[in-house]
């Protein structure tokens, strides 16, 4: 059954509609769903060159990229366009890597490529095999199945298993066009997903800052959106400036990691990472990879790789990772990272706080003169609970309460809520939006329970979220808690009294309180609330150790350590120290909304 080709196209999702199965497909579904992850059943029953609708805004399809001029019946005349002639755009390479990917994906991800892209734009399409078994992967199968394409085609075989970001290199290095596209090996390509993204490369304008860049998207919804981090699967690059830039991390395995690697190193190092809202790939994503790791696992393998990420690229903020991942630790002295490290001082790469200020802006990683923690009761921390926020099926983000981690941390800010913790948990999958309530604390590093109090008053948690209040029309003005997206907003500010360890909100003049929880079950307990301030409420009682929080006194100021610690030095002297500072280029490596 695993060798199996059974491609039958029979005419199911032209147009890109859904197929729908009998109960009886449902069972032939299930029996060979294992193999890839997705329903093979389906994907076999679809013609490789099925129609598709344009899936682009009618401002995306009216750009013109190609060598044509259209008539305009108001004006009687022929209008010019950007590119009178295509081969003005750069040339590219599509690289696809696959291992023991099903026969029809793998065909129809070549033939939406070939079938959807400019001829004289497509240089040629690379396949790395990386060291696949299936028969009908193997020569002279697949090599006949792509020797008519009007592109050439390049099939390489790996001699064992080097996973994806190395057979990528190879691919990478067989390429002759401009620009190196690389896809994965179960996508499909609309129309016009090319051209936007060579039209870009080809420009190479240096775009203001990303909340100019917002501004200018109000005007034109077609403008590039810079994204901090890219997913990997799918994205372009000037081939010459990624060799330039340093390639993949030769020193990562498999795959996992190399996505964050390579955005950072290009936003650190000069360049940008942008999505083009014209070009749209489809792509399969699974709940579970169906492929091993040969000798490994995959967590083992992308501990590894994120330490490579931490220890180069993210400065003193690597504490974050390695407290939310304590066991890479010990891989931090066995890595050979002075290459990469060399790669970075030679680029004059900036530092991560730049990175965090001016390209990752919504963040949930302290800045110096931030508070990083738990809001929990510091009396008994053997049953302590932490707030926290989940998703909630109807969409509203809400407040919880769980049981506190790591109770030897000392970075907390602890809140008297009895014995819970506020916490912050996203739900099932699918869901957008969050829940807020209290719950009994976990142990260990649970970054939904830890939040930040930022030196002007917001309290953050993670996914640019901030605690705030507003009042309620149909409770006579009542004010009540809530989560939401940190706008900047008067509503999500919050003043420390140290003197009465209370967390005032600052526009209703209230106190962050707790519910009387007594008739609630500890797992699922209500979202604090907002009363009078009063001294003697215990309700009200937050603690933040004096130790761990920025100082009164405004010569001194909390900074971070690298062993996890926070020390106090003169808010005048740098918070982080880099060496890496450096030259702009004009570069962008450019990916495709799914």
């Amino acid at each position: 059954e695993i060798n199996a080709n059974n491609f039958n196209p029979i005419g199911w999702g032209e147009g890109g509609r859904a197929v729908r199965l009998s109960k009886e497909d449902e069972r032939l579904s299930d029996e060979t769903f294992g193999i890839n992850q997705f329903s093979l059943f389906v994907s076999d029953r679809i013609a490789l060159n099925r129609s598709l609708d344009d899936y682009r805004k009618p401002s995306c399809r009216a750009k013109k990229y190609r060598g044509e001029r259209t008539f305009d019946l108001i004006s009687k005349e022929h209008i010019k366009w950007k590119y009178l002639d295509v081969s003005e755009l750069p040339s590219t390479s599509v690289i696809i890597v696959y291992h023991n990917e099903a026969f029809s994906t793998l065909l129809r991800t070549t033939q939406s490529v070939v079938d959807r892209s400019p001829r004289p734009l497509l240089k040629e399409i690379i396949l790395v095999d990386d060291f696949s078994n299936r028969t009908f992967l193997k020569y002279p199968t697949l090599d006949e199945a792509v020797k008519n394409y009007p592109v050439p085609v390049k099939i390489l075989r790996t001699k064992q298993r080097v996973g994806l970001i190395r057979a990528r290199l190879m691919g990478a290095q067989e390429a002759t066009g401009d620009v190196l596209t690389f896809l994965d090996s179960h996508c499909e390509c609309t129309e016009g997903w090319l051209e936007p993204l060579l039209d870009r490369i080809k420009d190479n304008r240096w775009y203001a800052m990303p909340s100019d860049m917002a501004k200018q998207r109000l005007v034109d919804p077609t403008s590039p959106i810079p994204s901090p981090t890219m997913a990997g699967g799918l994205f372009s690059i000037e081939r010459h400036y990624f060799e330039e830039l340093g390639t993949y991390d030769h020193g990562m395995d498999i795959w996992g990691g190399e996505n964050l690697e390579i955005s950072f190193r290009i936003w650190q190092c000069g360049g940008r990472v942008e999505i083009l809202p014209c070009s749209h790939v489809g792509h399969i994503f699974r709940h579970a990879s169906p492929h091993d790791i040969p000798g490994n696992s995959s967590g083992k393998v992308l501990d590894g790789n994120m330490v490579r990420v931490a220890e180069v690229w993210m400065d003193e903020w690597k504490f974050l990772f390695y407290k939310l991942a304590p066991q890479t630790g010990k891989l931090r002295s066995v890595v050979d990272l002075s290459e990469r490290l060399e790669l970075r001082r030679r680029l004059g790469c900036k530092s991560f706080r730049w990175y965090l200020e001016n390209v990752f802006t919504d963040h949930h990683m302290p800045m110096e003169g931030d508070f990083f923690g738990r809001i929990h009761f510091p009396a008994d921390t053997s049953n302590a609970t932490c707030i926290a926020w989940t998703f909630a099926m109807s969409g509203i983000k809400k407040v919880t309460q769980t049981r506190c981690t790591d109770k030897t941390d000392k970075t907390q800010i602890s809140l008297d809520f009895n014995t819970l913790c506020m916490v912050n948990r996203p739900g099932e999958p699918g869901t957008k939006k969050h829940q807020l309530k209290m719950a009994p604390c976990t142990l260990g590093f649970d970054h939904w329970q830890f939040w930040i109090y930022t030196k002007d008053g917001h309290l953050k948690s993670d996914e640019h979220m901030c605690l705030s209040a507003t009042q309620v029309v149909h409770t006579n003005g009542e004010w009540a808690v809530q989560l939401k997206e940190c706008a900047g907003y008067d509503m999500e500010f919050w003043d420390y009294n140290r003197q009465r360890r209370t967390f005032k909100h600052r526009k209703s003049g209230l106190c962050l309180t707790q519910r009387d929880s007594s008739m609630e079950k500890q797992e699922n307990l209500s979202p604090p609330i907002l009363t009078s301030c009063a001294r003697s409420n215990e309700q009200q009682d937050i603690d933040i150790p004096s130790d761990h929080m920025r100082k009164e006194e405004p010569e001194l100021c909390c900074r971070l350590t690298e062993d996890y610690g926070i020390v106090f030095n003169s808010c005048g002297a740098k918070a982080f120290d880099s060496s890496f500072t450096g030259s702009v280029k004009k570069r962008s490596a450019l990916g495709s909304t799914a």
